[in-house]
């Protein structure tokens, strides 16, 4: 059985909703489509199915990935968007975040994460709340699989799944899935892929480039189709900065870690896990000053469940609520002001911290 293929008809998503989606790309035949993936391996995996749906329904399926700290929603990409003219939309795996919406412009979102209610004028396709839970890439590949021949496409599925959950994930199939892709080369990939979008260089449209070129995991485990040198070559780099940036010296308040350093790569998810996993008791935040402009990257991640409402107090409501959308109980993840991080930094328990300390660690690398 293929992956995502059960008798389920409300698994990975219910049977109405999965129609309804179908006939909204069955309404862009011959139209020009822009299909805007996440950068990371999940939602690349998922733009590369949707634009081979969109080819076999003689749609032009053109791939723009969000810039460096964008989002779909974000309003930068989305201006670079209605500039381009498309007739239709798709975004995939959003992120949980806001539902990305340019008005009178046919707009589908296929996303793991969207809560109801949904804004109407957008259509939407999730997965939020299935158990076993369900990949952006896997619900793509049941959405377009009456569209396209789907046993040559099922390695990008797994691609994504394994990117989102890893090899282990309690998805049916999973297991006979990963042994028709290889189980290695998924692995190696997904590695490739993930790095890719982490770079300073931020690589991710060449990793697109890459899945649009391979046929299958080994053709990018194995070096067969251009970009594939370049990939590795992000993943060298991201395991340099993630040693370098987790030898900072940590902040230590009572339940709270800070680890205050400056990288061009988007290292802090990272170096907060390996902190999280030596110091079990506090919640760690890596907060990196030189990822973007102006700006403190930051990811917090606990070994055990948290209560991430209180640590928003003191920030305006609208980043806390960005905040929270985001977040999961081990983990919230942002990008912030300088003064917000301060305010953030104090309301979670490391009171003290000035706007110089920040800026000096952006000067002078950790």
């Amino acid at each position: 059985m293929l992956l995502g293929h059960t008798k389920d008809p409300t698994w990975p998503a219910a049977e109405d909703a999965l129609a309804e989606a179908r006939r909204f790309l069955e309404q862009q035949r011959g139209k020009r489509v822009l299909v805007a993936p996440h950068p990371e391996v999940d939602g690349l995996a998922s733009g590369v199915l949707l634009v081979r749906a969109l080819e076999t329904l003689r749609a032009s399926g053109a791939l723009r990935v969000p810039g460096k700290g964008e989002h779909a929603h974000s309003a930068g990409f989305l201006e670079r968007v209605r500039a381009s003219a498309p007739e239709a939309l798709i975004a995939l795996d959003t992120d949980g975040r806001a539902i990305p919406r340019l008005p009178s412009l046919p707009t589908l979102v296929v996303d793991r994460h969207l809560p109801e209610p949904w804004p109407s004028g957008v259509h939407v396709l999730s997965a939020h709340g299935q158990e076993p839970p369900v990949s952006t890439s896997l619900l793509s590949y049941v959405l377009v699989s009456p569209l396209v021949v789907p046993g040559p496409l099922e390695w990008l599925a797994v691609l994504g799944t394994v990117g989102a959950f890893g090899t282990d994930a309690p998805i049916p199939f999973l297991k006979d899935a990963l042994r028709r892709a290889n189980r290695k080369a998924v692995v190696e990939a997904v590695s490739l892929v993930h790095a890719a979008r982490r770079s300073a260089r931020f690589a991710a449209p060449r990793a697109l480039e890459v899945l649009l070129r391979a046929r299958n995991a080994k053709d990018i485990s194995e070096g067969r189709v251009p970009g594939v040198d370049e990939l590795r070559d992000c993943r060298l780099e991201v395991r340099r900065e993630v040693e370098r940036c987790a030898r900072t010296p940590p902040r230590l308040a009572t339940s709270v870690a800070l680890l205050l350093f400056s990288s061009e790569a988007q290292v802090h998810p990272l170096v907060a896990i390996r902190w999280a996993q030596r110091l079990p008791e506090h919640v760690v935040i890596a907060a990196n000053t030189g990822y973007l402009p102006g700006r403190v990257d930051f990811a917090l991640r606990s070994q055990t469940p948290i209560d991430l409402a209180p640590l928003l107090q003191g920030l305006e409501p609208s980043l806390a609520e960005e905040l929270l959308a985001a977040s999961r109980p081990h983990a919230m993840g942002g990008s912030l002001s300088q003064p917000d991080f301060v305010r953030f930094a104090a309301a979670v328990g490391l009171p003290g911290l000035r706007a110089q300390d920040v800026e000096r660690r952006g000067a002078f690398p950790g």
